[in-house]
């Protein structure tokens, strides 16, 4: 790993010093990990490779999302894309785990008949919505089914996968669909400082019932909806 390479590639992309020192440290343990191991380069490094260090990671009660987000720094640094989405699958796992589930009855201005509907099927949840209507198809079949506008089933599966980016529920889900924000890739099109301006005209214009997200939060947003991948067919 060419060490000052990295760090210059990290403080490009606005990362804090210490930040920066941390994602070094953690791939030159990783790489003695490696060399220790498996007898390995990093540049050699493969899938198994890291699953094997994740597992070392939890034995011990850890969390390995903060290894993994590292990783994917990393291998976006040296441009390596296939093992970048090996990484962000695993990272993507343990968020999902980890991620209190929410319902989808506690979405804003939503139609509460549609909800009990969507329950008698067995759909009740955001991760439930996701998989049950990302295809056309699928949402074609729910509409007809229950007897629900596919328009309508189509907004709750948007406002569910909004809710993938975390820190994202009742009001903040409702806030960015209604902005015209209506997935994490529209959001990642963002700096943290430019969604917090959008938000505010789109507040001040539309007389919207309810606070800003203060740019703690936002950051948190667009770094996360960065991560993700597109699982909503059009």
């Amino acid at each position: 790993m060419d060490k000052e390479k990295f760090r210059k590639y990290l403080r490009r992309k606005g990362k804090k010093q210490n930040v920066v020192e941390r994602n070094v440290l953690t791939v030159k343990r990783f790489s003695e990990y490696l060399g220790n191991e498996k007898s390995k380069k990093l540049s050699e490094v493969r899938l198994d490779d890291i699953e094997s260090y994740v597992k070392k990671i939890e034995t011990t009660k850890k969390s390995a999302k903060g290894f993994l987000y590292v990783l994917m720094n990393y291998f976006r640094f040296i441009e390596n894309d296939e093992m970048l989405d090996c990484v962000r699958t695993l990272r993507e796992e343990r968020i999902k785990k980890s991620r209190r589930i929410f319902p989808i009855k506690g979405f804003l201005n939503i139609d509460q008949e549609y909800v009990t509907k969507l329950a008698s099927i067995g759909i009740k949840d955001v991760e439930q919505m996701l998989e049950a209507g990302k295809t056309k198809v699928q949402r074609e079949q729910i509409a007809k089914q229950l007897d629900i506008p596919e328009i309508a089933v189509l907004e709750l599966v948007k406002l569910s996968d909004i809710t993938r980016m975390g820190y994202v529920r009742t009001k903040l889900s409702r806030l960015y669909y209604d902005a015209g924000l209506d997935s994490p890739l529209e959001v990642a099109k963002f700096e943290p400082e430019e969604l917090h301006e959008f938000l505010t005209k789109f507040v001040e214009e539309s007389s919207w019932d309810g606070m800003i997200p203060n740019l703690k939060d936002l950051e948190h947003n667009v770094a996360n909806a960065r991560e993700l991948k597109k699982v909503i067919e059009e």
